[in-house]
């Protein structure tokens, strides 16, 4: 298997810091590029009725939330360049498990790395699972990790 892009989804979680941290070392074995991917999605009414008569619109809510990410994703690939890897990253306003896939298509990965929570019982039940969806439908191999407890 040769591996050339790797594709981290990452929440900026300390459960996603292991995927990064298991991608960096498969990107240097490898001599492999990292890309990094980030999806949000928030569900507004088109109009949203705040405290009083404070009335925001869709994009007075989301535009705070694409620059803190679209931040924080600039750090994390500048944290991942500094350890000798290749690496950009992308943010979209997208559902995480279809942005995932689509994010893998659209740069080639070879391989696709992300963190679980590893949810249990009723609650995953419940909730589902982004990694779940993302290894039944992806086309390229997918590596999960678990954070430290």
């Amino acid at each position: 298997m040769q591996i050339k892009t790797i594709l981290v989804a990452t929440d900026f979680s300390k459960d996603a810091d292991s995927a990064v941290d298991a991608a960096i070392d498969l990107a240097k074995a490898f001599d492999a590029k990292i890309e990094l991917y980030h999806a949000y999605y928030v569900e507004i009414p088109p109009i949203y009725a705040g405290l009083g008569n404070d009335y925001r619109r869709p994009e007075d809510i989301l535009e705070p939330i694409r620059e803190g990410a679209e931040s924080t994703m600039n750090t994390l690939v500048g944290e991942v360049a500094s350890k000798g890897v290749e690496a950009s990253g992308r943010v979209a306003l997208e559902h995480a498990a279809r942005g995932i896939l689509d994010e893998a298509e659209r740069v080639g990965a070879d391989l696709i790395v992300m963190g679980t929570r590893g949810l249990t019982g009723l609650e995953h039940l419940l909730l589902g699972s982004t990694a779940e969806r993302v290894i039944r439908m992806a086309k390229p191999p997918v590596l999960t990790t678990k954070g430290e407890a």
